[in-house]
């Protein structure tokens, strides 16, 4: 239950973060933007009198339901959370405020904020296994139907709709949008394997017993040992492997070197572990 409430919580403050990227920095900011807020900023560009989060209740409904035609009940409730979220989030930003929020005039600020927070927000919904909804609908469809790769069509998708703005916006307008989200998928990268990543290190030593027992006891870290030869030497000797949190690194190498100040240490980031220690208790 308390996962649960946790997600939820997760959900509602990654569609808060993207209301706010697009109330506070798209909007006002004249930054053009994939997705919902994208074909809303489009239609409202034809239809000035409708108010722009009509449009943007509108394209959230409209993809959750045909979600839920093609891709089933799974996804439509994965979804529905986001689909109504984000656009009463930015409704209240915008109707009850009674304006858009500009924290900058400056374009470029405008921009690089609108990405950052953009991903910042996706990034937060999708580590919970939720979705954001929006035109990657159609990607999800697509993959579904013909086996076709999500992230390309997603990228495909996202530029067709920038595509779509031409009419309205200036080609330097454009060009900022294109970086936009460029600062997007970026930030929502770093954003999905944040807090997640560790460091595997290889440690080549013939003080390997003493060192495997040092990561045992004093970094109360579980390893790996295994069998290898020196392709120059054709020494054989022991390898040992253990994974471990980066803040640990300056305190697992100076434990091997007083130990052996010639061991050879091979560091290497890695963007996420799954498995005991880790993910799951230690004693489990």
């Amino acid at each position: 239950m308390k996962k649960k409430v946790l997600k939820v919580l997760q959900i509602l403050f990654g569609n808060f973060v993207l209301s706010i990227c697009a109330s506070h920095f798209i909007v006002p900011g004249g930054v053009i933007s994939g997705g919902i807020t994208g074909l809303s900023l489009a239609g409202h560009s034809i239809f000035a009198n409708v108010p722009l989060d009509v449009f943007i209740w509108g394209f959230s409904m409209l993809f959750l339901l045909i979600g839920l035609i093609f891709l089933g009940k799974e996804f439509f409730f994965s979804t529905l959370l986001s689909s109504v979220a984000y656009p009463l989030f930015f409704s209240l930003m915008t109707r009850v405020g009674r304006a858009y929020l500009p924290l900058t005039d400056d374009i470029v600020l405008n921009m690089v904020y609108a990405g950052l927070t953009f991903g910042l927000g996706v990034g937060i919904v999708v580590r919970t296994g939720a979705s954001t909804g929006g035109a990657d609908v159609f990607a999800m469809i697509l993959n579904k139907k013909f086996g076709l790769p999500v992230s390309p069509l997603v990228y495909v998708t996202e530029a067709l709709i920038l595509l779509s703005q031409i009419p309205f916006f200036s080609a330097e307008k454009i060009l900022y949008g294109l970086l936009m989200v460029l600062i997007y998928s970026i930030t929502m990268e770093k954003t999905l394997i944040f807090g997640t990543g560790k460091i595997q290190i290889m440690i080549y030593s013939k003080e390997h017993e003493a060192i495997n027992a040092m990561i045992l006891k004093n970094m109360n870290r579980g390893s790996t040992m295994f069998h290898v030869q020196g392709g120059f030497t054709g020494e054989e000797t022991e390898v040992v492997s253990t994974v471990i949190p980066k803040r640990s690194l300056f305190a697992m190498r100076e434990h091997i070197l007083a130990i052996d100040p010639k061991a050879f240490v091979v560091v290497t980031p890695i963007s996420e572990v799954n498995g005991r220690g880790f993910t799951m208790n230690k004693n489990a």
